[in-house]
């Protein structure tokens, strides 16, 4: 009886070794061909692992909701690194640790010192040039080092002969973020952990807008869907957008350029965001672990970034990419200036709001400059 028990053991722990273990994937913004067929090559010559990947078109709306909820969570997802906060504040994911990603990175997926994400790959601000526009309103093209004031020469040059000079969504914090850093010696300012948007750096980054906006007239604040109409419509010369477009205007024919973002002054760049995406752990597993190496090695995100015009994360794959074109090149460029934005709850909480709504009625003439940033403060400090 005894040897027919340990045979039934043995047999059924063969049994469990031999069964495949299944993987939910959620996966969101660009690139899901590739990355579909990327899983397909994991999946052959990994037999004992199947991947479910759940293409969610709104990955924050969709963590929330399962946050707020109590819903069922996947294995492993996708996410912008400015949401580690929340998801480690609850205590919904697991800490981790990389190979062979740039010092920046690590620090991006990182809260508390401790790493939380697989990291992906990257998109990055750029400036995108209407080769239309320029070559219809006879306009010379930006030197590659470039500075503001050459910005609203080029810009008042093309609203001059009737098209919008410059096309920037005024309101969003993601762009705003940058000139902010701009003028507090490149980086957002913070006291203990907490963003300061009282400052006189980020007062005068607020006074551009409305310079650009309603003083000189040469840009235009739209939203992001009909900032993207206009520039591929050819109604504007120059757009603020991060890289993600760089595959839609090319599938599209879109006659355009893209540069990097123009310095504050001789010295100051205006750091563009580095916005990076990263795979992080809901659920450990051996299958998890062996999916994420493999899917953020130096050769399989170098693929993926090749098909879809994304930085990758991994050193040695995004210097190869850099040299490939001039568009890669710009990317790789314009990320040794870039800033990374804070992981912390409160500034995703707070801060972003903050500053949205602070803008909103600052340019709209609702409030005046010190008290609509007075009162952003304010809101801020009561998400500590």
């Amino acid at each position: 009886m005894r040897k027919f028990l340990t045979f039934a053991l043995i047999s059924t722990l063969f049994l469990s070794l031999g069964l495949a273990s299944t993987l939910t994937v959620w996966f969101s913004w660009e690139g899901q061909n590739t990355f579909m067929s990327i899983v397909k090559k994991f999946e052959q010559t990994h037999s004992n692992v199947k991947v479910n990947v759940v293409y969610i078109p709104k990955m924050i709306q969709k963590l929330r909701i399962t946050l707020a909820s109590g819903g069922n969570f996947p294995d492993i997802a996708l996410v912008r690194n400015d949401y580690l906060g929340i998801l480690v504040n609850a205590n919904r994911i697991h800490s981790v640790s990389a190979k062979n990603v740039p010092s920046n990175i690590v620090k991006a997926f990182s809260v508390n010192g401790k790493e939380y994400a697989y990291p992906f790959y990257a998109d990055i601000q750029v400036m995108y040039l209407n080769k239309y526009v320029f070559d219809k309103t006879n306009t010379p093209y930006p030197k590659e080092r470039w500075t503001l004031k050459d910005l609203e020469s080029l810009a008042q040059h093309i609203k001059d002969h009737g098209y919008i000079g410059l096309l920037l969504n005024g309101i969003a914090s993601y762009f705003f973020n940058s000139f902010n850093a701009a003028y507090n010696g490149g980086e957002i300012p913070q006291k203990n952990g907490i963003p300061v948007v009282t400052g006189k750096g980020t007062l005068n980054a607020a006074k551009l807008y409305n310079y650009l906006f309603n003083v000189k007239k040469i840009a235009a604040n739209y939203k992001k869907m009909a900032l993207v109409n206009a520039f591929e419509t050819n109604k504007a010369g120059m757009m603020f957008m991060g890289s993600f477009l760089i595959k839609k205007f090319l599938d599209s024919k879109v006659d355009f350029s893209i540069w990097q973002y123009p310095y504050l002054n001789s010295n100051q760049p205006i750091p563009p965001v580095l916005d990076p995406k990263g795979f992080v752990v809901f659920k450990p597993s051996e299958a998890a672990k062996e999916f994420l190496n493999y899917v953020t090695s130096a050769n399989v995100e170098k693929e993926f970034c090749n098909a879809t015009y994304k930085l990758p994360t991994n050193s040695k794959a995004a210097e190869e990419l850099g040299n490939k074109n001039n568009f890669f090149k710009v990317m790789y460029e314009s990320s040794k200036n870039s800033i990374i934005l804070p992981t912390s709850e409160v500034f995703k909480n707070g801060y972003v709001k903050a500053v949205e709504t602070a803008l909103n009625l600052y340019l709209n003439g609702s409030l005046k400059l010190e008290t609509a940033f007075e009162k952003a403060q304010e809101y801020i400090e009561s998400h500590k």
